[in-house]
């Protein structure tokens, strides 16, 4: 499994983290708001959504950290499954993964992107529905991929300068909603009157989409090779990643709040550019929607450089084409992976059918993060020998945690969902299986 060694420029802790970070702060943050204020009821249980949230993003952080640690190895989240349940499972993950999950998130954001540069600069950039609107978007695709291939530290400049600019970007908006704050909405904001449904079933539905901005903290596992000593880098840098970005969402959300109070979040769905207007006057919008371009761009670079590890792990298991395990003898890069993960994500993108896939396998996905949460009960049972360089604080209660928020979304999305995108997503992870024999009979001979 373990395959030729990383020799290529490696990232540093801050690389690392930023990229946790970057692979989080994506544009959710700009929209969920919305749907938080309209189920949550009231301010104060507005606020404490998100902290529950990040409670659960912490203990998901720390359940990775301590894996990650223990397998610093490309394909993280693939590695972990393998190593507690085989390699079923774990090509499930990766078949998700490959065909829906990472490249179908890539192509849609890629076309949010291109659409922000419109809202930003018309006069530069093609409205959405037309051929260069689309063009534009390809290009993202093979932009991050062609930066990718000179290898992931090249790559991490670029998303460090995108973090960077989200972080300029969040405290502007943060500043706009603390100063410039309408006493009128204000006042709205704490007299108590939610628009949301009662707790608790309000409070359910409202930490989905929390939970869903929360997202992304996996992604430095997939390529624990390129960081610099990963046994300690790893925890250090998931954990101080989400951390980092529970206080930024808990700060951001704060200052919606003053600046719009709960009616005004929940009223529209545009409430960030309504603030940003009203700090920047007729140019705040334009500026929000650069703001958001450069978040979506950040977390397509985080998506490019990271995703294709997981296909490198397939290939060393002996579950894909040997050339996918092959890195460049310079850079590092994983380069027919790259490729494979442009060509799936343009497919995508001009096809035109993608939101729905995707909105499929959400539920699918959170049955992963269940799974490898569990995994970590399982690996310390088992396999009590294993190097453990990060211990989990307060073990067992984060992957008790994050297992019972995984159960409780899936079983969300079962019941509130439409059966179409259910039969869909059960579909695509019973297509799986079917091929996971012959798959596995094509690579065996290798």
């Amino acid at each position: 499994m373990d395959g030729p060694g990383y020799d290529g420029p490696k990232l540093s802790a801050f690389d690392a983290t930023l990229l946790v970070m970057g692979g989080i702060v994506g544009v959710g943050i700009f929209f969920t708001p919305q749907t938080v204020a309209q189920r949550s009821g009231d301010p104060v249980s507005f606020l404490i959504l998100w902290v529950i949230g990040g409670a659960i993003a912490l203990s998901a952080a720390f359940t990775f950290a301590e894996l990650g640690a223990s397998f610093p190895r490309a394909g993280g989240w693939f590695v972990f499954l393998r190593e507690a349940y085989g390699p079923f499972p774990a090509f499930l993950f990766a078949w998700i993964v490959l065909f829906v999950v990472s490249t179908g998130a890539l192509a849609a954001m890629t076309g949010f992107c291109a659409s922000m540069l419109h809202e930003a600069w018309p006069e530069l950039f093609p409205p959405g529905g037309t051929r260069g609107h689309l063009g534009v978007a390809g290009g993202i695709i093979l932009g991050g991929t062609g930066l990718t291939l000179f290898g992931v530290r090249r790559a991490a400049l670029f998303q460090n300068l995108c973090m960077g600019i989200k972080l300029f970007g969040i405290l502007g908006l943060f500043l706009a909603g603390m100063l410039w704050a309408a006493p009128e909405v204000v006042e709205a904001t704490t007299s108590g009157e939610g628009s949301g449904e009662a707790a608790p079933a309000g409070w359910l539905a409202g930490l989905f989409p929390v939970l869903f901005s929360y997202g992304g903290w996996q992604m430095i596992c997939y390529l624990a090779p390129a960081v610099r000593d990963p046994e300690r880098t790893l925890p250090r840098t998931i954990a101080g990643g989400v951390c980092g970005v529970v206080v930024i969402y808990l700060l951001l959300n704060l200052a919606f709040l003053r600046g719009l109070g709960l009616e005004g979040i929940a009223a529209e769905r545009t409430f960030a550019s309504r603030m940003a207007e009203s700090a920047l006057g007729d140019g705040g919008e334009r500026v929000l929607s650069a703001a958001m371009a450069i978040s979506a761009l950040g977390v397509c670079a985080v998506t490019v450089m990271a995703t294709p590890w997981l296909y490198v792990a397939m290939s060393r298991e002996g579950l894909f084409f040997e050339t996918m395990g092959r890195l460049h003898a310079r850079t590092g890069a994983p380069v027919a992976a790259l490729a494979l993960q442009a060509v799936v994500a343009l497919v995508y993108l001009f096809l035109g059918t993608l939101q729905e896939i995707v909105d499929s396998v959400i539920f699918v996905e959170w049955m992963f993060h269940g799974l490898v949460a569990i995994s970590l009960l399982r690996l310390r049972r088992l396999r009590p020998e294993l190097p453990r360089p990060f211990h989990s604080p307060l073990y067992p209660l984060a992957p008790i945690v994050y297992a019972l928020a995984a159960t409780m979304v899936v079983a969300g999305v079962l019941w509130n969902a439409e059966p179409r995108l259910k039969w869909t997503g059960l579909s695509i992870v019973a297509a799986g299986a079917l091929v996971y024999r012959p798959w596995r009979a094509l690579f065996a001979e290798r």
